[in-house]
């Protein structure tokens, strides 16, 4: 049996352009990696105006690296999409797989549409690596442990969950940084799928997703009484009742 890990790199979240499609093809008995692809997108690549909107347009010139050394390809994007059907009917593949797959599945259907093109991932099963990572790494206590170690939150305090993070749980590699390019992070997702497989995750089943991994914050909090201030310090709980306030602190536990 063969499945697609595929990731997509788009000029906006919401006019979601690709320039940029790759994708490993995985055979699951042997998790061994059978084909790999890299794109860029032909008429995202010419259009400076609109490429220079894209948030990693920094990338250009490694993206120029790639192609002059054959590792990626440039190309429209109807015959990418054919190129896709092409593999997904030479290895039977039924499934198809990326982190935070609800954006890609969009990113594919957005294109196709503005293209006129046949989607080739409509007779394709989309799952989410994301729910995987949920389910069966970033909900243990030792995950949660790395992300102490080393510091790895988001912008609001909670504990990161993202491919990079994820990735860098996994392989130990704690420095690897994601490279925000397709055929580079879906290399990533696939290893990230494959350690779900391993700790007893099925494949084709769609795993709750959990975006937001809470992690218990100290805030400040001060109390004045006739303007003098009488305490401050940190808590971790706070509710109102009554007009009254209560606060939970560590010192108090």
């Amino acid at each position: 049996m063969y499945i697609m890990v595929m990731d997509t790199e788009t000029t906006d979240l919401n006019k979601c352009f690709c320039y940029d499609f790759g994708y490993v093809i995985i055979d699951t008995d042997t998790h061994e990696t059978v084909k790999s692809q890299h794109y860029v997108i032909e008429q995202i690549w010419h259009n400076l105006a609109l490429f220079e909107s894209a948030y990693y347009k920094d990338k250009r010139p490694g993206y120029v690296q790639l192609m002059r050394a054959r590792k990626a390809t440039m190309d429209k994007w109807g015959y990418v999409m054919r190129n896709v059907a092409r593999d997904i009917r030479e290895f039977g593949i039924t499934d198809a797989y990326a982190y935070n797959s609800t954006f890609d599945d969009k990113v594919i259907t957005y294109n196709c549409d503005w293209y006129k093109c046949n989607n080739p991932f409509d007779t394709v099963a989309i799952h989410d690596i994301w729910g995987y990572a949920s389910q069966f790494i970033t909900n243990t206590a030792d995950y949660r442990a790395y992300c102490e170690n080393h510091q790895r939150f988001t912008d609001t305090g909670n504990y990161s969950g993202n491919a990079e993070s994820v990735y860098q749980f996994i392989s130990l590699d704690y420095d690897f940084t994601e490279a925000h390019m397709g055929l580079q992070d879906s290399e990533i997702e696939a290893a990230i799928l494959l350690y779900c497989l391993d700790k007893g995750a099925e494949l084709g089943k769609d795993y709750k997703v959990n975006k937001v991994l809470t992690r218990r914050q100290e805030k400040p909090f001060t109390i004045k009484v006739d303007g003098e201030v009488i305490y401050t310090g940190l808590y971790v709980k706070s509710y109102k009742r009554n007009d009254t306030y209560s606060f939970t602190t560590i010192e108090g536990e």
